[in-house]
């Protein structure tokens, strides 16, 4: 019998995954937590739309790339999934987390130069193979799920979010709708352009920390709350201030509040409970 020196890690077979960075939300990231106790996740929560999400995105996804399996790169829309964000203990976006055995560990905040973050994977790689976690993944494109096709409205309404251009992302969505009026994403699409209308140029680390009693910026700031994925707290100024407002005042916050439920998700928990109290104000 061939002797084994078990204090060093034993070469594994690449376990396949769809892609070395795959977008997940609160009921797909458990299809990959179980990888952490063969090898190093990084989880980065990001919020669509914020340059400085997109640019560490790309300088992440290029590092995973480059560390050939080694790592594995786990991206969570912030606002789609509130619930992860609690999990982490999220304080700011964008938001890096190392994950070894199921355990996070916070690694950075913001964007930040590349050499830097080749230093913290460095450093997360030679954690990780002092606890043996030297497992790979490898891209397996078959495994991914097909992407939906989009109509012509989607695509170009999508290109002028990019650019910042609302108003003719708002008009593609409505077209979109006007051609099928059971068009969910449109739907969601339109709420989710009016929110980035409404926050466009403003701080949203400044409103989430203001105290304001004006009811205009406790929406702004429910706002704020809603994109950076603490929709439940962004809820629950909105009800408050709904329980003291006027009748007409109650249905433009309403409406509001249905909008950005749709941006949040339907059968998200914190949509679930706010709807519900909603409803009991109402009645």
């Amino acid at each position: 019998m061939a002797n084994i020196d078990f204090s060093k890690p034993q070469a594994q077979e690449p376990q396949p995954v769809p892609a070395l960075s795959i977008k997940v939300n609160e009921d797909s990231i458990s299809d990959y937590l179980a990888l952490s106790d063969s090898l190093p996740l990084l989880v980065l929560f990001e919020a669509a739309q914020d340059q400085s999400s997109l640019q560490l995105a790309e300088t992440l996804e290029q590092a995973v790339k480059n560390y050939q399996g080694r790592l594995l790169l786990l991206r969570v829309d912030s606002t789609e999934s509130p619930k992860l964000g609690q999990a982490f203990d999220l304080k700011s976006l964008p938001s890096v987390f190392g994950l070894l055995r199921g355990q996070p560990a916070p690694l950075f905040v913001g964007n930040q130069p590349k050499e830097q973050i080749d230093k913290v994977l460095q450093k997360v790689l030679e954690v990780a193979e002092e606890n043996k976690l030297t497992g790979l993944v490898r891209a397996d494109p078959k495994l991914a799920q097909p992407e939906q096709v989009l109509s012509e409205n989607h695509k170009k309404a999508f290109e002028a979010i990019d650019l910042a251009e609302y108003d003719q992302a708002l008009a593609h969505y409505e077209k979109a709708l006007l051609e099928n009026p059971n068009d969910s994403l449109a739907e969601a699409g339109i709420a989710q352009v009016k929110l980035l209308k409404r926050l466009k140029d403003q701080d949203l680390k400044a409103l989430v920390e203001a105290t304001p009693v004006e009811s205009e910026l406790l929406q702004l700031k429910a706002d704020a709350l809603v994109a950076t994925g603490a929709a439940g707290s962004g809820f629950q100024i909105l009800l408050d201030v709904f329980a003291s407002a006027d009748k007409p005042t109650r249905e433009v916050l309403r409406l509001k509040m249905v909008e950005l439920f749709l941006v949040v998700g339907n059968d998200n928990p914190e949509v679930i409970q706010a709807r519900r109290n909603l409803s009991l104000l109402l009645f």
